[in-house]
């Protein structure tokens, strides 16, 4: 019906306005850890993200880091048991110099594969992208990314 369309109609403009009004910002990554020191220190020593205050209080204990723009990554320290971590679920960071940032991995005895797990592989994709993969010492994936090397090149 005629009332059927309008209401519909009316309702997709609303939708399309919403979307567009509310751009999201990417503000922060929380991950519940078993071990809130080890971890930590992977992501403070190793990725060299910046430790910040933690804002919500230490009930359950808490780290908070943030990358060079910006964006944050939340610890929270669990006992719940985390089992299987798929590597297509990951994070990503692209360093100013991927192979500095591949030395420091191998410096600090911490093991990079391609995709597939190969071992010290580097990997590249169709577009010409280079990438590794990590895992932090709770088996969360994060890949390594050359793409902000490419860009400043």
């Amino acid at each position: 019906s005629m009332k059927k369309f309008i209401i519909i109609t009316i309702l997709l403009i609303n939708m399309k306005s919403i979307s567009q009004e509310n751009n999201l910002f990417f503000d922060h990554q929380a991950l519940i850890v078993n071990n809130l020191q080890e971890s930590g220190d992977f992501y403070l020593d190793i990725l060299g993200l910046q430790e910040i205050p933690v804002g919500a209080g230490q009930d359950p204990p808490k780290r908070w880091f943030k990358t060079y723009n910006g964006k944050e990554i939340h610890l929270i320290q669990s006992t719940s048991a985390i089992n299987e971590l798929p590597k297509s679920i990951h994070m990503a960071f692209s360093p100013e110099n991927f192979e500095l940032f591949i030395d420091n991995l191998k410096k600090n005895q911490i093991d990079f594969s391609n995709w597939k797990g190969k071992l010290n592989t580097i990997q590249e994709r169709a577009d010409g992208q280079r990438q590794i993969w990590i895992q932090d010492p709770q088996g969360y994936w994060i890949e390594i990314n050359d793409i902000l090397s490419k860009t400043q090149l």
